[in-house]
């Protein structure tokens, strides 16, 4: 392998299988040890936030790829994966005691994804990627 393919990989393949990792293991908790916030929609919209960062380091991915066809369909790509991964994250979620699916989540999760993928580009030609999120 090329050593600055691999380092595009780090740089950029890293955050987002990390990332996944991190919704895997929170996926696999069947009790948090701190309260959720009770109001109404915050599990909605934790879904959709969580998803709407995933989607946004996807495309961040897909962008600097150098293999024209990923970064010409990153739109369709991000959209794909993102919500396949929700799609098998609530599946997974249906094992762990205490946990239940909902399609109501992956719903939210596709929306996080797929607003992602339309706002991103947009933002990151004005502002560095890390200030999004600050």
């Amino acid at each position: 392998m090329e050593k600055s393919y691999l380092r595009h990989l780090i740089i950029y393949g890293a955050p987002v299988l990390a990332y996944a990792g991190l919704i895997f293991l929170l996926s696999s908790v069947s009790t948090f040890p701190y309260v959720m916030p009770s109001f109404f929609g915050f599990d909605k919209l934790a879904h959709f936030s969580v998803y709407y960062f995933f989607g946004c380091l996807i495309c961040r991915w897909f962008l600097a790829e150098k293999n024209p066809f990923a970064n010409r369909h990153f739109f369709a790509l991000t959209i794909v994966i993102g919500t396949c991964y929700g799609i098998s994250d609530e599946w997974h979620q249906s094992f762990v005691p205490g946990r239940d699916a909902s399609l109501w989540d992956v719903i939210f999760d596709a929306l996080g994804v797929v607003m992602a993928a339309v706002t991103y580009p947009s933002i990151t030609k004005r502002i560095p990627f890390w200030m999004i999120f600050l």
